[in-house]
């Protein structure tokens, strides 16, 4: 079978074409990949590392595979631009794997000393072809799947004081900054300016076409401090949502406002009408609370390693 690749190109429409890969493709990749509509907008969107992508960035982590009648049939993507690496193929082109492995390999493998790549435990034969390569079973992590429409647990009661807000009623993005910041890299005092830096870069995010406001969500303290959020990224054409940016401010954790503020999203997607969400989990911690939200399924992702001899 006739297949062609090539690097990415923004400047082709690629953004919108693999957006519309991810959406046909929903079912497929949830089972077969770690990746999904939401994980792919937030590539180019998602400030990497706290810096907005460079120059180059995209077309230079992206190569996409086309088969015989111009559609997407496979693609290799780095989504922090270094050793991470995650394959994705169209259901009937799995065979295709092997090939964007390869190429992987040769290509990236260079300036990539160690390279990582994600499955899930439904792809048997590619981590076959994974340790047949040279790389080894590294830890796992999990993606819970919550039937939206099979009846949600309790909401959990907020302390006195403390009420559940969302970026659109309340758009206070300078508050909800400072808590990523240090739910994210620790306690840390920032500067009027580089707090202010910061909002403006993440103002990006928000212009993504599945930011939503509504699900865009935060615990407020008494005093107006943002103290635990969550945001949901919708996938309207498959009904479903990705619940991202799980957080809590060290000084509020173990209080259960991590568990309030996703239960509250859980229920606005349901009122949405939408029929699923899904939340990954990599800590033990994070994983025994989402497990805990009456999750229909729990499905495990693997992550193989490639460490290259010194010398």
């Amino acid at each position: 079978m006739k297949t062609t690749h090539r690097n990415y190109a923004q400047e082709s429409g690629d953004f919108t074409r693999l957006c519309r890969f991810m959406i046909a493709h929903a079912a497929h990749l949830r089972s077969h990949s770690t990746w999904c509509l939401a994980r792919f907008v937030d590539w180019p969107y998602g400030p990497v590392g706290g810096k907005l992508p460079t120059p180059g960035f995209l077309s230079q982590n992206a190569h996409i595979w086309f088969d015989g009648f111009d559609l997407v049939a496979g693609l290799a993507i780095s989504e922090n631009g270094r050793s991470d690496v995650v394959i994705l193929t169209a259901a009937g082109y799995r065979f295709l794997f092997a090939e964007i492995l390869q190429w992987i390999v040769d290509h990236w493998g260079e300036h990539r000393p160690e390279l990582s790549i994600e499955i899930s435990a439904h792809q048997e034969p590619e981590a076959i072809l994974l340790e047949d390569h040279g790389f080894s079973y590294h830890s796992s992590f999990y993606t819970f799947h919550y039937d939206l429409q099979a009846g949600l647990a309790g909401r959990v009661p907020l302390e006195p004081g403390f009420a559940i807000v969302d970026m659109q009623t309340r758009p206070d993005y300078r508050a909800q900054r400072v808590l990523r910041y240090d739910a994210f890299r620790g306690p840390s005092t920032l500067s009027e300016e580089e707090l202010d830096r910061l909002v403006a870069l993440y103002s990006h995010a928000r212009q993504s076409p599945i930011y939503h406001a509504p699900t865009d969500l935060c615990v407020v303290a008494p005093d107006g401090t943002f103290v635990s959020g969550c945001e949901a990224l919708i996938d309207a054409h498959n009904a479903l949502a990705d619940i991202e940016r799980v957080c809590t401010h060290s000084r509020y954790r173990r209080r259960g406002f991590a568990r309030a503020v996703i239960q509250e999203c859980l229920y606005r997607l349901r009122d949405m009408s939408l029929e699923r969400a899904y939340i990954s989990g990599y800590s033990p911690e994070a994983i025994a609370l989402y497990g805990s939200l009456g999750a229909r399924e729990r499905s495990e992702r693997l992550l193989y390693k490639l460490a290259r001899q010194k010398g």
